[in-house]
């Protein structure tokens, strides 16, 4: 599975169809994004099924913060391109063979995410609603 490209993001590069992003610096190094920025890495791969895989690889290293051991800097902390490439392929690799069972956890872990999202817009809406029912009788 070594196939892929892990580079820096140059917006003059050419994009290819099979490509994510990855933050490389501050706290949320690792972080997957669709869109680029300049802080970060292009992972480019060769297929569909290649690039889910490693989509959710970075989403479950990125939530379990498994990227802060290789952060380095004092003000603004960011990671080494090679560092980053072989811990992603050492993680690859150590999940070789169980690629549906970890598939599967990641998509419980984002169901998780998106009715956690859902109540806490809830949870808006209802301090929302307490302030209207307690302003309404009060002078302006």
């Amino acid at each position: 599975m070594k196939a892929i490209k892990i580079f820096t993001y140059n917006p003059k590069n050419q994009k290819s169809a099979f490509e994510f992003y990855a933050l490389s610096k501050g706290l949320n190094t690792g972080k997957p994004l669709d869109i680029p920025c300049p802080n970060c890495f292009v992972i480019s791969c060769r297929n569909a099924q290649e690039l889910d895989v490693y989509r959710s690889m970075l989403f479950g290293l990125w939530k379990t913060e498994a990227f802060h051991q290789l952060l380095v800097g004092s003000v603004i902390p960011f990671i080494r391109i090679n560092d980053f490439k072989d811990f992603i392929f050492e993680q690859i690799n150590y999940v070789k063979g169980k690629e549906q069972v970890f598939t599967n956890d990641v998509q419980k872990v984002k169901a998780l995410e998106q009715k956690e999202r859902a109540m806490y817009e809830q949870l808006l809406l209802i301090s929302e609603l307490k302030h209207i029912y307690i302003s309404r009788h009060l002078k302006r």
